[in-house]
Formats: structure tokens, C-alpha cells, sequence
């Protein structure tokens, strides 16, 4: 199928999902809003600007104040924000495969927009800027109404033939950037150096990504959202994890490299989680409780240390120490994509295990949900330190563990599709 057809089928489906949304909460339409620019505070330099992730998912159309309104059964009026204003470009979009299957209109001004609901009926608001929907003349109860939301956030988890061939190319962009960052790496290169080699590989400028990359050399692997990017330290382990975007839609990619100078240790545990994260991809399948996977994580991350002689015997526990976040979430127009604890449709949460409360997703898996598998397993000086003291620190070679720990820590993490035949690792046909 062509881009059209798969965004015309694409359309068709959000249109479903609407009129169930407009069934839960009684009304005619939906606008979804874009977003509104900011500035920091006494300044006039816009924060970056990322649109909200239920505007994105009906039309690829860059910057704030923008509008999709969605009537069931009738083609989506697209109202792009195009003021009068010699200051920034505006320009109208490149001619694309989206439109054509849409009705596109232009308003300079928040007053003109309000004209779009005329004779429209019933419209709920749907976005991150109430005040901007008071001022368009939205009541409270209309702004946002959970029951409505919660149909929309449970559907953004299935996705459509136009969304998987956004996720393939936003992993074949990073997949780019993730080999151009290795050879930096490998290179002697600091982490500002890896970072620019990613952006260049992957062609993406910084307000393009869908996210901050981590760039971690040896122990800030050990930082689970490390945010700095030395410029002159280099490493003998390095921890990625950066996507790349494709129409608003992100990929999230994580591998761990290591130099020559590497201790064998480490560099053992590296193959040895490459090896698990492999099975618990496999795990993928439709009705497979996510949680699962997840448990299945904490038992093999635990033999690996047991294997690697840093734990005396498998205690789930103490493997937490090592691994103390969840195995993935789901993937979309939002890193972490929404929905991930919902019940239903109708709303609803199904918390994590109290054991692993940072678990991001505890839904039952379905044909056409997109989930990272991403194990695994860190030095993290303030989660060991407490068990050196405390009464299960026998279990643990505390001799290797301060040999191992200027390493930091490893994580390899895919985007794997659930399909009616199994998995569909997104990720390791572009790097393995």
C-alpha cells in the first residue's frame, strides 16, 4: 500500500475510536489541540515545543496552535495556525501524503479558531492547555472529560499499518545514528562527540528527537537518565539509548558497547543480557500479561549475576538492587506511550506489583501493540551501599562488584511489534 492508503485507513480507524469516545461521553465532535507555545519565565525564547500526542496521532503537522477537528463520518478539518509575523517562518506545508485525505484551513488568531465549531454541536476539548480552551468558550465539563480521554488513551496502544510504518522508519533513522555514535565510541570520542555523531547519523536536529539521548561512559551508565554530555571524558563502556522520530512517531533504541579495555567480566554480562533480552522478546505475544516479561527479566537477570559471580545464589530481591526499573512501556507518539496501567476503555488502573513499582505497563499484550524490551543491569552505588550493610550482603561478591562498578551498567532494549504470529523485532534487523 501506498503512504496515502495507509494514512486514508489510518483516518478510518481514529474515526472508529471517536465515535466510541463520543458514545462514552455524548457529543459531536472532538478538537484536538495542538498545543500553545511558551517562553521562559522574564524571557522571550520559546521553551521547545512538542505537540500533544493525541493531535499527533491524527496529522504530522510541526509547531503550536494547530487544530484537528473530528466529526465521526466526516473528513478531518486540520485548522493550521499561520499568523501574520515577520519574525518566525510559517511556511505552508510541502505537499505530503496526509493532504489529501483531510479538509486544511489556516486562521491567523485564537478568534478566528473559534469559528471552527460553529454549528458543530457538542464539542469536547482534548489537550494540554485548558486556558485555551476557556478562551475558545469550552465549559470545565467539556475540557478533557475523563471518560472520553480514557477510550482515547486505551485505543493509542493498538497500532494502525500507518503507524508501524512510522515506528520502521524512526528505528532504521536511529539504527543510523546508534552505528555513526559506536564508531565514535570506538574512536576514543567523548560523550558530546558520540552525541553529535548520533544526530548526524541519524539526521535528526535536537528538537526533532523524541527525547534527550543518553550518552553514558562507564559509571554515569549507572545513572538511569544520565542528562549530560561530557566533552572531554572518554570510557571503555558505552550506554546509549536514543531514538529518532519520524512524523511525531519516536523509537527508542538502547545498546551498550564496550573497548578492548573493558574488564572480561563486564563484558561477559554484556553478552549474557544480550542473550536474555532476546528471550524475553520472544515472550511477545498476543494475551501474554506484560508483566510477565517483566518477571521473567528479574529471574534471568538474577542467573546472570548468579552465573557471573556476583550474587552467591538467584534472589529476586536482591537482583532488583541491579535492575530496578521496569523491562519496557509502551511506544508511540510519546516515548511512553499511554495507557500502559489502564484496565479498559472505560478507565480504570491496574497498578504494578508493589515489588516493581516503576513497571510501566501492566496490560494483557494484543495484536498491533508496540512495547520496548530493555533489561538491564547497573552498579547504582545508592541501591548497593544499603545491601553492603545490611543482612543479605553474604549473597553478594562485594570484591567483583567494586571491580566491576567504574563500568556503570548495561541496558539493550528493542521495539518489538506484537503480532498474530509472534514478534516482530523492529529493532535487531538494523542493529544487532
Amino acid at each position: 500500500m501506498t503512504d496515502s492508503e495507509l494514512y486514508r485507513d489510518h483516518l478510518a480507524r481514529l474515526d472508529q475510536i471517536v465515535t466510541e469516545a463520543l458514545t462514552r461521553w455524548p457529543g459531536d465532535a472532538v478538537l484536538f489541540h495542538a498545543g500553545e507555545e511558551r517562553t521562559y519565565p522574564g524571557d522571550d525564547q520559546p521553551i521547545p515545543f512538542r505537540p500533544s500526542g493525541h493531535f499527533a496521532r491524527w496529522v504530522p503537522l510541526p509547531g503550536p496552535g494547530h487544530f484537528v477537528l473530528a466529526r465521526p463520518g466526516r473528513r478531518p478539518l486540520v485548522a493550521r495556525f499561520a499568523p501574520r509575523d515577520f519574525w518566525f517562518e510559517h511556511a505552508v506545508p510541502e505537499p505530503s501524503y496526509w493532504q489529501e485525505a483531510v479538509d486544511l484551513v489556516e486562521f491567523e488568531s485564537a478568534d478566528r479558531a473559534a469559528t471552527l465549531l460553529d454549528g458543530t454541536g457538542r464539542v469536547a476539548y482534548v489537550g494540554g492547555f485548558p486556558d485555551a480552551a476557556r478562551r475558545l468558550g469550552f465549559e470545565e465539563e467539556r475540557i478533557n472529560p475523563p471518560e472520553l480521554v480514557a477510550v482515547l488513551d486505551w485505543h493509542r496502544a493498538v497500532k494502525t499499518a500507518h503507524e508501524v510504518a512510522l515506528a520502521e522508519e524512526a528505528a532504521r533513522r536511529a539504527a543510523a545514528g546508534h552505528e555513526a555514535a559506536r564508531r565514535a565510541f570506538l574512536e576514543g570520542k567523548p560523550e558530546r562527540a558520540i552525541y553529535w555523531a548520533f544526530l548526524e547519523g541519524s539526521g535528526m536536529l535536537e528538537r526533532e528527537l523524541p527525547f534527550e539521548p543518553i550518552v553514558a561512559l562507564d559509571d554515569r551508565a549507572a545513572i538511569l537518565h544520565y542528562q549530560n554530555k561530557r566533552p572531554r571524558a572518554t570510557g571503555r563502556v558505552l550506554l546509549l539509548d536514543a531514538g529518532a522520530g519520524c512524523d511525531g512517531f519516536a523509537s527508542d533504541i538502547t545498546r551498550t558497547t564496550t573497548s578492548p579495555d573493558a574488564a572480561p567480566e563486564f563484558v561477559a554480562l554484556v553478552g549474557a543480557l544480550d542473550r536474555l533480552q532476546r528471550r524475553l522478546v520472544a515472550m511477545v505475544s498476543p494475551g501474554r500479561p506484560y508483566p510477565e516479561i517483566h518477571a521473567a527479566a528479574v529471574e534471568g537477570v538474577a542467573a546472570i549475576l548468579v552465573e557471573a559471580g556476583v550474587l552467591r545464589r538467584p534472589d529476586p530481591s536482591v537482583a532488583r538492587r541491579f535492575f530496578p526499573h521496569g523491562v519496557g512501556h509502551h511506544l508511540g507518539f510519546q516515548v511512553h506511550d499511554v495507557g500502559g496501567h489502564q484496565a479498559g476503555p472505560a478507565g480504570g488502573t491496574v497498578a504494578p506489583p508493589d515489588e516493581d513499582p516503576f513497571l510501566r505497563n501492566t496490560r494483557r499484550l494484543e495484536e498491533g501493540h508496540l512495547v520496548t524490551i530493555e533489561p538491564g543491569i547497573y552498579f547504582i552505588r545508592d541501591l548497593l551501599e544499603p545491601l553492603r550493610s545490611g543482612p543479605e550482603a553474604d549473597l553478594v561478591d562485594w570484591t567483583l562488584v567494586d571491580r566491576l562498578a567504574g563500568h556503570g551498567g548495561i541496558r539493550i532494549e528493542d521495539d518489538v511489534l506484537c503480532t498474530a504470529e509472534g514478534p516482530r523485532d523492529l529493532t535487531r534487523p538494523l542493529l544487532d
